[in-house]
């Protein structure tokens, strides 16, 4: 058969530090610690693996979005959970990948948002305000791709308070799709625009106002529409798919 014949490979994906890290800390969950093993510190996470410590940071809060490990305030990180999530969906960059993701969004994260405005914690909610505000300086400082990273942290942390551990594991099999495709979109110079995308959705998980927060994450993914549509546009005129 005639290689040029066959259909393009799809690129493959870069795996980050942060992704070593959240690799090596479940091998350990799986091999060496059992539950309700106190992890070691980040500091000392750090100096083992040869990272920085806010690469380790990022690790423990991903792991701790999985429900593996539970950070207890003044006492350290511990393992409460060894089984491993599923396994990532990985798909290659495509107009049809790109809006097939976002209909899987929306399925997840507007219900997601009216069920974390009914029974978040103080403490979840506090963590959803110090994702955004960790995206927030992701903007400032100009970086789509690490806003994409964080951007992915602050929804699951809005999927967490959502009581739902089908919804939180189904939501981390996309990381790596999540973040490439928000790269993508905001790869057109809008990075700028998210700097108070999400303040309207905190705001009403805040007051505990269930149908506001669902308003409001149906409100963003409209205004997503309309950059995706743009997106495609821009890109050999291709035009959203039709709807099966």
């Amino acid at each position: 058969m005639d290689l040029k014949t066959q259909k393009a490979l799809p690129r493959v994906t870069k795996v980050s530090l942060v992704d070593e890290v959240i690799a090596a800390i479940r091998t350990m969950l799986t091999e060496a610690w059992s539950v309700g093993s106190k992890l070691p510190s980040e500091q000392e996470l750090s100096r083992q693996l040869g990272v920085g410590r806010s690469t380790v940071r990022e690790a423990l809060r991903v792991l701790e979005h999985l429900g593996l490990v539970e950070s207890r305030s003044g006492l350290g990180t511990f393992v409460i959970e060894q089984r491993m999530t599923p396994p990532r969906i990985k798909y290659p960059q495509s107009p049809e990948a790109l809006v097939q993701l976002y209909e899987f969004r929306r399925a997840i994260e507007i219900p997601s948002a009216r069920l974390a405005a009914e029974r978040r914690t103080a403490e979840q909610l506090a963590n959803i305000k110090a994702a955004w505000r960790d995206c927030e300086l992701a903007v400032k400082r100009d970086s789509a791709d690490e806003f994409a990273r964080l951007d992915f942290l602050f929804h699951a942390a809005i999927v967490k308070a959502a009581h739902n551990r089908f919804f939180l594991e189904t939501f981390f099999s996309v990381q790596d799709s999540f973040a490439n495709n928000v790269t993508l979109i905001l790869g057109q110079g809008q990075l700028k625009s998210m700097l108070h995308f999400h303040d309207g959705l905190i705001e009403a998980i805040e007051r505990r106002d269930a149908k506001a927060a669902a308003r409001a994450a149906e409100d963003n993914f409209k205004e997503t529409d309309v950059r995706i549509r743009l997106l495609l546009q821009s890109t050999n005129g291709v035009d959203k798919p039709k709807k099966r």
